[in-house]
């Protein structure tokens, strides 16, 4: 089996647990499967159940994997944006890439805006996401 064939099937895995908690409600400082999560809650869920290292803090992110072009992410990569503060420049959210493929990308986060509320998917460039956008990242 090639490495890249492996790569795919994990993402492909992970993402199908991730789905399993869309509508599970945002609740700030949570990683309780089916119950509720903050953003950083969620991903940390999502990988640790895949044995891939990760945070239970969004900021803590930067230190793992290595950087990717946003055009260049892919399913499974973690995506890095601040947080709502106005001013302030550090991650303060992070969700996991979908899908990328002709400007169309999308991501699955636990949000806490009363519009999309909890663990949704999101289609990044036509939401306000791009403005808070820091980086994405190959964790895997």
């Amino acid at each position: 089996m090639s490495k890249t064939h492996l790569w795919e099937q994990k993402a492909d895995s992970l993402l199908l647990c991730a789905k399993t908690q869309l509508g599970v409600p945002y609740k700030w400082a949570t990683s309780d499967p089916g119950v509720s999560f903050d953003c950083s809650g969620f991903t940390y869920y999502v990988y640790n159940k895949f044995n891939i290292k990760s945070s239970r803090g969004a900021g803590n992110y930067k230190n793992y994997g290595k950087s990717i072009p946003l055009n260049e992410s892919r399913k499974g990569d973690c995506i890095l944006f601040t947080g709502t503060q106005k001013g302030d420049k550090s991650i303060g959210h992070i969700g996991i890439v979908v899908s990328n493929a002709k400007d169309k990308l999308y991501f699955i986060h636990c949000s806490s805006s009363s519009r999309h509320f909890g663990v949704v998917i999101t289609e990044y460039y036509s939401s306000n996401y791009p403005r808070r956008f820091i980086e994405t990242r190959r964790i895997f």
